[in-house]
């Protein structure tokens, strides 16, 4: 499910039975293989996970830190009204 500069780091429905299960109480993903990840992956329905795009880490431009606070704090307001997301790549 996802992918660092070294290569794969864990099994997509490995990380869903955990969480399904309970054996894992919470999951955060922020990099996917494939990316961006498919609507029709288990991770986006399972319980108490949480996936972000691809954006954590340094940000070298405060432009870019900003945008990226903008974005997740409209997110998350369309998620509580039960809106659709707000998502610069198409799917």
């Amino acid at each position: 499910f996802a992918t660092g500069g070294r290569g794969d780091l864990g099994v997509a429905d490995d990380l869903v039975a955990a969480l399904e299960s309970g054996h894992l109480a919470g999951a955060a993903v922020d990099v996917t293989d494939p990316e961006p990840l498919p609507a029709t992956s288990p991770l986006w329905d399972a319980p108490n996970m949480l996936i972000t795009p691809h954006i954590s880490g340094w940000f070298h431009l405060e432009a870019t830190l900003n945008n990226v606070v903008d974005i997740a704090a409209e997110n998350l307001r369309h998620l509580q009204a039960g809106e659709t997301l707000r998502c610069w790549i198409e799917h």
